[in-house]
């Protein structure tokens, strides 16, 4: 679908507004339809793709109020946007029944061309972001019936704690265990004893891309050989494992019989349907005269008498067509001319006979080799279309949060206009409970938009490239507390230690130190005598860094709900906050490489602490 192109119904009894109105918005993709009466309206509105609707509320028989009420009465219609124009500019309850009637803003005329362009610019960017979530959520939904119902295993594992976060049902098909004995076990629980310490050494190789092989345990604990293509990406490994077990047994099959027919007196080669040799034995060599690279380089149909090629032919094909093993007395020619008589066998797997014997093989495995090759190549295509799957999926829920934020935004500007309407034009009218209502009711929307503005903030990060400079730590938190103090309303005792420089994104890490050290300041505030701690320490190659306070603390058993988007342990009434900062805390640290936790206790304080990779 092309989300560039929209079309727009303009609603007017009189021609020239309409005109005029489409001359102001014309741009390149628009394309414009013309109605002239409510009726007209609504039968482009059921038949015909529209992102947006310009409707005039003043018209004969049908006004714009009654047109809007039908059409979002309709599961067809309900979703396109309604502007109207009216030359009504102050008349709020004119306007308050607009919005009653499903209208998202009003144009007043005569209109101010910036600002209809704006609007309606505006309006459908979001209806077009909208269509194209809706058509990627769809395909979305496909994909993930694609990684569900894959023969493969499809999965993520974290880095750090080699645990699997997410797997596919393969898992279970191929290895017997439950999906929640899977998730949160550790990679190493199921590999053999060989495999465990080469698994682990690969997560200091620093590549964004591996393909290895491993013996695992099954649930039933036989053992199954497994081939991983992993993509390494934010901490995580993307995995794509297939079941090579009967690869590798055909392997070992193969290379058990290559051992015999090596060490065999017998003549014994092996070729492909049209006669090519692909191997030869010191005992057809012996036999025939011709050695293995000249053997290599000519087909079957040398050793062959002429005569004898058409029912040479016919063997083959009753061979390959699986009639099994066929022995027969027949004829063969060597290098020197010499025609020698030979007991001849021939199966899918083998052929025997000489001079007294001979034996050529017809291949099953070279069968099995390139069903072999063509899985792998397979392999590779599903695990990249894979790991475009999950990149598209990291996208579409950015997006996703950014659509919903924005559609937030259009019933609480409602709220909010209303609100300020009923405290210019009412006031008078409320007693004491009802001004009091009205700010409740203002005080929360303020909220709300904070609430919004903070989410959209969180789905920023998952878009934003990691910038890559040395920062330094101590200038950073020096910064925070002194921009800090100039806001804060209490006195507090900061205790700052010499902090080791990391390198990562300096924005990025600066958010992270304002949102710790504002909370540290915020929940010790209710003390008498408030203190915030900060330092840092090494620990397996990673720089820790924390900040403590002495404030209201925490349960420690719900400390894995504190890094959650709206997880809160208090109260609004005691502590003000969205319930974004610390996720977003969480994702900066995560896409960072390091790791994020707390320690608390109820009314004793608490200290968040988190990991940054060493500087090299």
């Amino acid at each position: 679908m092309n989300y560039d192109k929209s079309t727009i119904l303009l609603v007017d009894d009189r021609p020239a507004n309409i005109l005029a109105l489409e001359h102001m918005l014309e741009k390149q993709g628009r394309t414009f339809l013309r109605a002239a009466s409510g009726d007209e309206a609504l039968k482009y509105a059921l038949n015909r793709q529209i992102d947006l609707i310009i409707l005039d509320v003043q018209m004969p028989a049908m006004d714009g109020f009654e047109v809007s009420q039908i059409l979002k009465s309709n599961y067809r219609t309900k979703e396109i946007p309604i502007i109207f124009a009216s030359a009504e500019k102050k008349e709020h309850q004119s306007i308050m029944k607009g919005f009653e009637e499903g209208a998202v803003d009003y144009l007043f005329k005569p209109l101010d061309p910036e600002i209809t362009r704006a609007k309606v610019a505006v309006l459908l960017k979001l209806q077009m972001q909208k269509k194209e979530l809706i058509d990627k959520n769809a395909s979305l939904e496909r994909s993930a019936l694609l990684i569900n119902n894959s023969a493969d295993i499809i999965g993520v594992i974290d880095i750090n704690t080699m645990k699997f976060e997410e797997v596919n049902q393969a898992f279970t098909t191929i290895l017997g265990y439950g999906l929640d004995e899977i998730e949160g076990t550790a990679v190493e629980f199921f590999l053999s004893d060989e495999d465990r310490n080469f698994v682990r050494s690969l997560k200091t190789k620093g590549k964004e891309r591996m393909s290895f092989e491993t013996r695992v345990y099954c649930k039933d604990r036989s053992i199954k050989w497994l081939q991983w293509n992993v993509v390494v990406k934010d901490g995580k490994w993307f995995i794509n494992t297939r079941d090579i077990t009967l690869v590798k047994q055909v392997e070992k099959i193969r290379d058990s019989l290559a051992t015999i027919v090596k060490q065999s007196n017998d003549a014994i080669y092996i070729h492909d349907e049209s006669g090519r040799v692909i191997t030869w034995n010191k005992g057809a060599e012996e036999i025939y005269g011709y050695t293995e690279d000249e053997a290599l380089r000519m087909k079957i149909w040398n050793i062959i008498p002429e005569h004898l090629h058409a029912e040479t032919q016919q063997i083959i094909d009753t061979v390959q067509s699986g009639s099994g093993l066929l022995t027969l007395e027949t004829k063969r020619i060597t290098k020197h001319g010499k025609i020698v008589d030979v007991l001849f066998s021939s199966a899918l797997i083998a052929e025997r006979g000489s001079m007294e014997k001979s034996f050529s093989i017809t291949e099953r495995d070279i069968t099995q080799q390139k069903i072999a090759a063509e899985q792998i190549m397979q392999l590779n295509k599903d695990l990249k279309d894979n790991v475009l799957q999950l990149e598209s999926t990291n996208k579409e829920l950015e997006s996703f949060s950014y659509s919903i934020s924005h559609d937030l935004r259009s019933p609480l500007r409602s709220l909010m206009g209303y609100s300020q309407i009923l405290g210019e034009d009412y006031e008078e009218k409320f007693d004491a409970e009802g001004k009091r209502l009205l700010s409740v009711i203002t005080r929360n929307a303020l909220k709300m938009n904070a609430l919004i503005d903070d989410l959209l903030e969180f789905s920023r990060l998952g878009k934003k490239e990691l910038g890559r400079t040395e920062i330094n730590m101590s200038e950073i938190v020096d910064q925070v507390i002194q921009e800090a103090k100039t806001v804060v309303k209490h006195e507090v005792d900061f205790n700052v230690d010499a902090l080791p420089s990391a390198q990562g994104d300096q924005s990025l890490i600066t958010q992270v130190w304002t949102n710790l050290i504002s909370n540290a300041i915020k929940y010790s505030g209710k003390k008498s005598d408030p203190k915030v701690n900060i330092g840092a320490y090494t620990d397996n190659g990673n720089t820790v860094y924390f900040v403590k306070d002495n404030g209201a603390g925490f349960e420690m058993a719900y400390a894995d709900k504190l890094f959650g988007v709206f997880q809160r342990l208090h109260k609004k009434e005691e502590f003000d906050g969205t319930g974004i900062g610390l996720a977003i805390i969480h994702r900066v640290i995560t896409r960072h490489g390091g790791k994020v936790w707390a320690e608390g206790k109820v009314n004793e304080g608490a200290a968040f602490y988190f990991s940054l990779p060493n500087l090299k």
